[in-house]
């Protein structure tokens, strides 16, 4: 990662070496500077030169390229050099970089034409990565775009790099308080349901000695603190699959359950036959919040056991050499059939951050002003249908 992490994770996994210090201070001062525009003009081709120079250097270095997300050497100019090259590319898909902008809580706030935008944006990011990558490790919740076969990335999973988890300075008198502590970390209250959660918590106080804590702003270090002390940790309301992201999987590795809800969450494996690599958390539907948290603060017994099974989950299934073995096997073209997927047998709407009765709101207004064909599903019929049909 060449843009900085503001609470703290990452600095210390960049691997340094000039090119890539070059290439992250000028996207510091670009970023920093691009509202003034004298400075803009002056950082703008400063950024690009540092990122072409280590473009360059990796071209001429290495032969696969895994990109994930938004990760970009020259705004994805770079792919058809890399595949003129020969140069293998395997982009992962993590979400937000290819579900569309009107299914897309984090979205919250923007105006139509903006959402619009960004869906155009968002599809033409979709075409230009499945012209030229060589894989595409994707999940039918974020596939609406999609018009290849990719592979499953229920075979994959999040490798996460622990060794920076450290520790310190907890209290011993901490684990004598009867209380239960749940926490929450939301990188956007909106779309991970804080509102509901918080409300839900208050009316169990009532009748429940909980200890509440929501996160927010804090470094990387003290969520950990606030991880190893709390007895289970609610992730997100309105999942839109795969159960488990970055947070959860701190919580799990550190031994505690993750409550984590969806309108989907039932069928994101329910074709899915290799059962071990199911993330272990308290799933269900975001109206059985109150039901999950309760199940939780009333058995312990079920707390710790759940608590084993994430961190055995996230250690044996999702740790790094596992993962690297399945990338290995793309990058030697060694693909079981089952790893396949057809984007366009997706007919869910998997939509993420919100609430049915918002999606269904939205959706009325946004297809009112642009159209149907703002959908820009015109390569799954069925799939526009099933989204027409549930915003009338």
């Amino acid at each position: 990662m060449l843009n900085d992490y503001k609470f703290g994770v990452d600095e210390s996994l960049i691997t340094r070496n000039w090119n890539i210090s070059l290439a992250k201070y000028a996207i510091k001062m670009y970023s920093k500077y691009k509202k003034t525009l004298l400075l803009k003009h002056l950082f703008s081709p400063f950024s690009w030169l540092a990122r072409f120079i280590l473009f360059i250097r990796c071209l001429l270095t290495y032969d696969v390229f895994i990109l994930m997300a938004y990760s970009r050497f020259l705004g994805y100019k770079e792919l058809p050099i890399l595949k003129f090259f020969n140069k293998k590319i395997i982009f992962q898909v993590m979400g937000s970089d290819f579900r569309p902008p009107y299914l897309n809580g984090s979205f919250v706030g923007r105006n139509i034409e903006d959402i619009y935008q960004l869906t155009l944006e968002t599809k033409k990011r979709v075409e230009i990565i499945e012209k030229y990558a060589s894989y595409i490790v994707s999940y039918k919740a974020a596939s609406h775009f999609q018009t290849l076969p990719y592979i499953d990335y229920r075979y994959f999973g999040l490798p996460t790099d622990y060794s920076y988890i450290q520790i310190k300075n907890i209290p011993t008198s901490y684990y004598k308080k009867q209380t239960i502590k749940i926490i929450h970390a939301p990188t956007n209250q909106v779309a991970k349901g804080t509102p509901v959660i918080l409300e839900v918590i208050e009316s169990l106080k009532k009748k429940y000695d909980i200890e509440f804590v929501l996160l927010s702003d804090i470094s990387n270090q003290e969520v950990l603190y606030h991880i190893a002390t709390c007895d289970f940790a609610i992730d997100q309301l309105y999942s839109g699959g795969g159960y488990m992201a970055g947070f959860s999987r701190e919580v799990a590795f550190l031994k505690k359950p993750i409550i984590v809800t969806g309108y989907d969450m039932p069928y994101f494996y329910d074709d899915f036959e290799d059962k071990e690599k199911i993330p272990p958390v308290v799933c269900g539907l975001p109206e059985e919040l109150e039901d999950l948290i309760v199940r939780l603060l009333k058995d312990k017994q079920y707390r710790i056991t759940m608590g084993e099974k994430a961190y055995q989950f996230v250690t044996e299934q999702w740790n790094q050499v596992a993962v690297a073995q399945q990338f290995q096997r793309l990058i030697c073209n060694n693909i079981p059939q089952e790893w396949w997927c057809n984007p366009l047998e997706n007919e869910r709407l998997w939509h993420y951050g919100r609430s049915h009765q918002v999606v269904r709101e939205f959706l009325k207004e946004y297809i009112a002003e642009k159209g149907k064909y703002a959908l820009l599903l015109k390569h799954n019929p069925q799939l526009e249908k099933n989204i027409l049909n549930f915003a009338t």
